[in-house]
């Protein structure tokens, strides 16, 4: 019989980039407002979270714009076809619900982060988990290091973060 807890089996690769320009866009919030399943307004967090548009700054007024993409890879073609093994009587929407698999990512990245930042004394600068948030265009950014981001992924899903060092104040 095949359990729940297969998920932690699927194949991950985690790593941190060497710096790279980030590629910045104000307009990139407004995707936030982009209508998307069951959200005909965009995301509920909209003005709502702090974290979140538009009660945050543009990242190159805060930010210096070379950072570092610290990433988790994860096989979400192998997931699939895992879930639908154990559960053949759900639909597509509800195999690729990230509900399911997000938080063991996030989590996972956290973690790494925790461990490998200390060892890396010349990787500085805050952890931003939510960049597009601030402007940034991560599948721009993303493609400059290799990474390939998928808008509907097939094969596979990546958690994402990026480190950055602030700006001098002047």
């Amino acid at each position: 019989m095949v359990i729940e807890k297969e998920i932690y089996r699927i194949e991950r690769e985690k790593f941190i980039s060497n710096p790279v320009e980030a590629v910045c866009d104000p307009r990139i919030k407004a995707h936030c407002l982009d209508p998307y399943q069951d959200h005909p307004k965009g995301c509920p967090n909209w003005n709502y979270k702090s974290g979140c548009p538009p009660h945050v700054p543009y990242f190159p007024d805060v930010y210096s714009t070379t950072v570092h993409i610290a990433a988790v890879r994860f096989n979400f073609g192998d997931y699939l076809e895992n879930k639908k093994a154990i559960h053949p009587d759900w639909t597509e929407r509800a195999l690729r619900n990230p509900r399911h698999w997000q938080n063991h990512l996030r989590s996972e990245l956290h973690r790494f982060l925790e461990e490998e930042l200390p060892k890396r004394q010349e990787i500085t600068g805050d952890v931003l988990f939510n960049p597009e948030a601030m402007g940034v265009n991560l599948f721009a950014t993303c493609q400059k290091v290799g990474i390939e981001l998928e808008h509907t992924p097939t094969h596979y899903v990546y958690n994402i973060a990026l480190i950055a060092r602030p700006n001098l104040i002047k």
